[in-house]
């Protein structure tokens, strides 16, 4: 799939996961089912209130721009205005980070060419997509309090210890007191682990139709729980010394499966990704495996075992047996389209090299494309692109963005200790010696050593 085809698909899952009706065209006009070849988008801007304001009709058909155009007779109160100037500018958003321009113009005002405009009015077809993915925006609502993310009808709401920042980018993905997803006919479950891949791969189940306690729910449900318990194993573990080979198999096991179990929760959290997993989950019993808890304590003992430790063991256990076999019996429903997952989310970042790259400023750039070309070489993540474009657009193009990526990597790699360099304090430098005074001083020392003072 090219460029242009991926762009495509993108914004047809942004405008769908906002608007109900959109009808797309391709290159020619005419109506098409598959979002990647669409060229045009056309579809009702009603307001959340469920106002209609009339046809709004995007525009990719150059492959280089993106053109809104809209109905000059379009009146917005203010309240409507401020919703109306949100959408435009999550729009803007897009096509900054898709490197293409973007221009608005209404129908009276147009400046979009004579074959722009014929195909325009061609792309009109009846092709409603309902059976193409929902795939949610990245964009958040709600209070200082609450941060609401939309999945089509499904929707996830993230309850803060602390008031949200707007200034600060990712502030709404922080200081996570509680979570839940809601249904579309209103039921609300709260999530037992506050982990936002756990919240959006539920909410996404939700949104396909699946249930909180359904099987696949509650595979998604223990993904999380083995997930949150090898995280701690992880981080106090991997760093250690063990003089007996196996243990350190069972170490390095480990860290392989919550590698894994990371990057399957986050596949799952978007619509394309849960949708490969329904196609091939296959429902699995329980696997009961013989172990001595006793004796795997005996084996991560310093002086005073750490009970915390514990609930982790067996799933350690499990990994290393699974590893000495060669094969993931606990995951056989992930095998077909866990080779998909791009192999970057798979691969240790270089902690090396980005110590070297956080040790200096960190400039955003414009679009934060300065940023997100400095990190790539460590990982590459479109959560942290767009924190990253977010933090340019809100605090400049010369912003020092180290802050932001710090707490990011904090948040999603338990191993990882802050990387920021505390700056050394500011001493006031001594006063220079002015040549008369150092004169005065030679001379003063001259007449000591001859005995005349």
């Amino acid at each position: 799939m090219n460029n242009i085809e991926n762009i495509a698909e993108e914004l047809f899952n942004k405008i769908r996961s906002r608007f109900e009706k959109i009808t797309i065209g391709d290159e020619s006009g005419k109506s098409t089912d598959d979002p990647t070849q669409a060229r045009f988008f056309n579809f009702d801007y009603v307001t959340s209130d469920g106002v209609n304001h009339g046809e709004v009709t995007i525009s990719l058909v150059d492959n280089q721009s993106l053109k809104i155009v809209f109905n000059k007779d379009m009146k917005l109160d203010p309240e409507h205005e401020t919703e109306w100037e949100q959408f435009l500018r999550g729009i803007r958003m897009f096509a900054k980070r898709n490197l293409i321009s973007f221009d608005v113009r209404d129908v009276g005002r147009s400046n979009l060419t004579k074959r722009d405009i014929k195909q325009v009015a061609k792309a009109t077809g009846v092709s409603k997509a309902h059976n193409v993915a929902v795939k949610e925006s990245i964009q958040w609502s709600g209070t200082t309090r609450t941060s609401v993310q939309d999945f089509g009808a499904t929707r996830l709401i993230v309850r803060h210890s602390e008031a949200v920042n707007e200034e600060t980018p990712g502030s709404r993905s922080r200081k996570i007191e509680s979570m839940f997803v809601e249904t579309d006919q209103g039921e609300r479950f709260r999530m037992p682990y506050n982990r936002l891949s756990l919240g959006r791969a539920m909410a996404q189940h939700l949104a396909h139709g699946g249930r909180v306690y359904d099987e696949a729910g509650q595979h998604i449900t223990g993904l999380a729980e083995e997930m949150a318990n090898l995280s701690f194993f992880v981080r106090n573990t991997r760093h250690r010394q063990f003089e007996d080979a196996e243990t350190t198999g069972m170490v390095e096991s480990a860290i392989e499966r919550y590698k894994i179990l990371r990057s399957s929760l986050s596949k799952l959290s978007r619509a394309r990704g849960y949708q490969q997993f329904a196609e091939t989950f296959v429902p699995e019993s329980d696997i009961e495996d013989e172990y001595d808890i006793d004796a795997l304590k005996e084996r991560f003992v310093k002086k005073v075992f750490d009970d915390r430790l514990t609930a982790a063991l067996p799933y350690v256990y499990r990994a290393y047996q699974q590893r000495q076999v060669g094969e993931e019996r606990y995951v056989q429903e992930f095998d077909r389209w866990t080779d998909q997952v791009v192999e970057d989310e798979l691969t240790e970042p270089d902690f090396d090299a980005l110590r070297t790259l956080m040790s200096k400023p960190i400039r955003a750039g414009r679009n934060g494309i300065d940023a997100i070309g400095a990190v790539k070489s460590v990982v590459d993540d479109e959560e942290l692109d767009d924190l990253l474009s977010q933090a340019a657009e809100m605090q400049g193009e010369d912003a020092d963005v180290r802050k932001i990526i710090d707490d990011w990597f904090i948040e999603n790699y338990p191993e990882y200790s802050s990387m920021i360099p505390i700056e050394p304090a500011m001493t006031k430098p001594a006063e220079p010696i002015t040549p008369k005074e150092d004169t005065a001083q030679a001379f003063e020392n001259l007449r000591r050593l001859a005995g005349l003072k």
